[in-house]
């Protein structure tokens, strides 16, 4: 009798996607290829395009998985913001934060995929548009926060990056900013 392994989709595409990320971080988007991805993950190719047939939507998953990522984090940080003129740039801000000093390798591969493609940079342009729409703080102020939250996140994901007092003390200064009447 032979055995047979149980088939685990998810921890596959996991895999897959993980891999895909490597290779993205370690050579750059134009190395995302089946065979470099299938070098890093031991499945076969026909596991592989099962998954993801073509290139394209190997990257629009690995985006996906990473956008969404952030997008939670927004959504928890908003959840935790009380009402208020400046809520959703507040919780931007804080989602920037908590974002790159987590997962600082998702950041850079977040930023590749969006440099490479622009439906990717379409999407986050749209999400930055409705995360700050709702907002009645000054559009000034506005921008001037989420500027500063992009900025403490390029730092914390390229560097040099600054100490947690630095960033701590750099985080409150732009949360104060939404609490100073234009």
């Amino acid at each position: 009798m032979a055995l047979s392994r149980p088939k685990q989709p998810d921890v596959l595409r996991a895999r897959i996607l993980e891999a895909a990320q490597g290779v993205l971080l370690d050579e750059g988007l134009a190395a995302v290829t089946h065979d470099r991805v299938l070098a890093r993950t031991g499945i076969s190719k026909g596991g592989l395009q099962h998954h993801f047939r073509t290139k394209q939507l190997l990257l629009d998953a690995l985006f996906e998985q990473l956008f969404s990522g952030f997008v939670l984090q927004y959504e928890q940080a908003l959840a935790d913001e009380p009402p208020g003129p400046a809520r959703r740039i507040r919780a931007y801000v804080r989602a920037s934060r908590s974002n790159a000093l987590d997962v600082a390798r998702t950041g850079r591969a977040t930023v590749l995929l969006a440099l490479g493609d622009e439906q990717y940079q379409a999407r986050w342009s749209r999400f930055l548009s409705e995360a700050c729409s709702a907002d009645t703080l000054d559009p000034g102020t506005l921008l001037a926060c989420r500027l500063a939250a992009d900025g403490l996140w390029y730092s914390l994901v390229f560097g040099p990056t600054p100490g947690a007092a630095e960033v701590d003390a750099a985080l409150q200064r732009i949360l104060q900013l939404t609490e100073t009447p234009s």
